[in-house]
């Protein structure tokens, strides 16, 4: 008991919480940004800022941007880049603190995909969390039938194909750093896919942003480099069975932001359906372990 207690003030805690922060900070001004700015232009710009400054840290500890293992971080760079825009795309369509509840799904698709994979053992816990997380999302979206027309199919489909790639997204992360992948080239990877498949799409939305809106992808460039600075070395302190759940204190910063600055209502079944997905996510955490 006095370990779990102590995991909470650890240093690699304290990180997962930061990155919580700044990731939450960052849906914010994509939100705000996405007002008036296409994603694709979001999705672009906030690639860019990555690669420059985590190119600029690679350069400066010689290290080869590269890697070692090309086709695996190929696949990451891919699959984070395609779920990042979803994922993005789904801030615009559902409340701020909906799109970020959907979102962390990824967790229970990360357990599915890992199990496949990379041989990760999925047990009752995780076919029970399986089951309370959709349960979870079903209780957000209001229970609705398929016969509501206030249901978006398209909308809830681009939110949990986000969540999806979220998931395969970490699970080569993972393998990477099991075989030895630097955590910067990791990173790399993913902007260094980001900024060139957005190019064939960008000059046809492109919109000259005001200087307010300039600042918005400005901090939505630099929180991300925060949330995934923090991340990583959060990942470094802690295991990830016990980093992961840690960083779900998103869901309530989200919230309290929604209601706060977006006049979001905070609803009964939202209430149900977040306490259902934290508490399908703890379960696949705690459960998902790597067979030695």
């Amino acid at each position: 008991m006095l370990n779990k207690i102590s995991m909470f003030f650890s240093k690699g805690a304290f990180f997962m919480i930061l990155s919580a922060g700044s990731f939450c900070m960052m849906t914010v001004f994509v939100k705000l940004a996405g007002d008036s700015l296409p994603t694709i232009q979001i999705v672009f710009v906030r690639g860019l800022f990555t690669l420059l400054i985590t190119g600029f840290f690679l350069l400066k500890a010689k290290i080869n941007p590269l890697g070692k293992n090309k086709r695996l971080l190929t696949a990451r760079g891919l699959s984070g880049t395609i779920a990042l825009f979803l994922v993005y795309e789904s801030i615009q369509r559902f409340p701020l603190s909906e799109a970020t509840v959907i979102q962390y799904l990824y967790p229970l698709f990360t357990a599915m995909i890992a199990a496949a994979l990379i041989s990760e053992t999925v047990d009752r816990n995780i076919l029970i969390g399986l089951f309370a997380g959709f349960f979870g999302v079903y209780a957000i979206l209001g229970f609705p039938s398929l016969s509501n027309s206030h249901l978006d199919i398209e909308s809830l489909a681009i939110a949990v194909c986000g969540s999806f790639l979220t998931g395969l997204a970490y699970v080569l992360v993972r393998k990477a750093t099991s075989l030895n992948e630097h955590p910067l080239v990791v990173m790399f990877y993913f902007p260094l896919f980001t900024v060139p498949m957005c190019l064939p799409f960008l000059f046809s939305v492109w919109q000259h942003p005001s200087l307010l809106e300039w600042c918005y992808l400005f901090f939505v460039g630099l929180f991300t480099q925060f949330g995934q600075l923090f991340l990583t070395y959060g990942y470094k302190e802690l295991p990830a069975t016990k980093a992961a759940p840690i960083s779900y204190i998103q869901v309530f910063f989200a919230t309290i932001i929604g209601i706060v600055f977006f006049d979001e209502q905070l609803t009964f079944n939202f209430l149900i359906g977040s306490i259902m997905v934290l508490f399908s996510i703890i379960l696949v955490m705690s459960s998902s372990t790597k067979k030695d």
